[in-house]
């Protein structure tokens, strides 16, 4: 049997946390122990990092019977992971039981202070050394006291690291606590920080400091990741192309909203209705300037695509409704809104979206058209909540060409045989 599609039925397995049939190819393909610890999986990783990125104990434990390695890290450019960078705490300390190396990185997020005064009386330097992406231990404490003895012993606040180029605060936004005391002790705020935390003093005076930072935008300007392609954390933690008003109406900060929009122009108030589905809030201000649709900046029609990536049904339907350009989209190469719907398997929004004349031949910069992206997404996105087999049906209605070859899910491929044996 073909070498690599062992490999390729035993990635599968652990990736799946099918301990069953990771079993099975161990025991069928010898090769497999001999060479546990290649760097097979995402990011570079041995099967043990991935392993354990999971949680799963029993995988994990089936690996070690078969020769995987404690020590191993993945070989990622910008700074390996081992078995213990991962927020799988539990099984990190039963991982440090049987034998796996603690670095500062993991004692940092584990919150072994102890290991990491021994470590810092050791080496000084170690406040600002880099570990996985690039990141310092101040990237992975959780604890303040942690925290604060970093700090009192020369760990810079404001380090980014190397894959993605972002602040420990940065990393924080969605652990509230951690970055409120990083703020405290002095990390630099930014907007989306102070919005997410819902600092609504905050967000006065970076405004107040800098009108513009309304007009930032994750994946754009100071929000990315600079000289690598992994992008600015933001894009992972709150979303690629996410603006101030919008994350603010999305945590349901109203008072942050209200002021937010104090600064901001009609425009502004008819993106957030419209995001939000307020129907009736955007024909009031239709009604007062009737071409305020077609006044939006490209940029700002292609929220479109955006609403539908978020599955926002209602939003779609009251920019169609408004006027929005269903095919809108920030550059030829971008992705329009049918082909998020697509990703997702949202047969509702890729109905409205065809019946309001969205084109499914347009392509994207993978050189995809909106049935390829439903393909596509039947396997890498999976979501849910969707229903692939019915997209392709509605695509192929709507005159998508079939593709040269059958692909996708189990449920696509029978859908697209359908018509190809037809």
């Amino acid at each position: 049997m073909d070498k690599q599609y062992a490999i390729e039925r035993f990635k599968q397995a652990v990736t799946s946390n099918d301990t069953t049939a990771a079993s099975q190819c161990l025991n069928e393909f010898p090769f497999l122990a001999e060479q546990i610890n290649e760097p097979w999986f995402s990011f570079d990783s041995p099967a043990i990092v991935t392993a354990a990125a999971s949680g799963n104990r029993q995988m994990v434990d089936l690996l070690l019977n078969y020769g995987a390695d404690l020590h191993a890290k993945s070989s990622w450019w910008a700074g390996g992971f081992g078995v213990l960078h991962h927020d799988q705490h539990e099984l990190s300390r039963y991982l440090i039981d049987r034998g796996a190396p603690v670095d500062i990185h993991a004692a940092a997020a584990l919150g072994m202070m102890s290991a990491v005064q021994q470590m810092v009386e050791k080496n000084p330097a170690a406040v600002n050394e880099r570990g996985p992406d690039g990141q310092v231990p101040l990237h992975f404490a959780a604890d303040p006291a942690i925290i604060d003895f970093l700090l009192d012993h020369g760990a810079e606040i404001d380090r980014r690291d190397i894959d993605h180029g972002s602040t420990p605060a940065q990393w924080a936004i969605d652990q509230t606590a951690k970055c409120r005391h990083l703020i405290k002790r002095g990390a630099s705020a930014d907007i989306f920080m102070a919005i997410q935390i819902g600092d609504t003093e905050l967000t006065r005076h970076l405004i107040h400091t800098d009108p513009d930072c309304l007009q930032a935008q994750v994946g754009h300007g100071s929000f990315t990741s600079g000289d690598s392609n992994g992008g600015h954390i933001y894009i992972y933690k709150i979303g690629a192309n996410t603006r101030p008003l919008f994350l603010a109406s999305r945590c349901k900060h109203r008072e942050i909203v209200d002021l937010i929009l104090e600064h901001s122009p009609v425009t502004q108030r008819l993106l957030l209705a419209c995001m939000e589905g307020d129907q009736a809030t955007v024909q009031t201000l239709l009604g007062q300037d009737s071409k305020l649709v077609q006044s939006l900046t490209s940029e700002d029609q292609s929220m479109i695509a955006d609403a539908a990536w978020n599955n926002q049904v209602q939003a779609l339907r009251v920019m169609l409704a408004s006027g929005f350009n269903a095919d809108a989209r920030r550059s030829s190469e971008d992705f329009t809104a049918l082909h998020n719907a697509a990703i997702h398997g949202n047969v509702e929004a890729v109905r409205l979206l065809l019946a309001h004349g969205a084109s499914a031949q347009l392509t994207h910069g993978y050189g995809g058209n909106a049935l390829d992206s439903c393909l596509w997404g039947s396997v890498h996105c999976c979501d849910p909540a969707g229903d692939y087999a019915g997209v392709v049906e509605l695509l192929i209605q709507a005159g998508a060409p079939l593709p040269s070859q059958v692909s996708g899910s189990e449920a696509v491929k029978e859908a697209l045989a359908r018509h190809h044996n037809h």
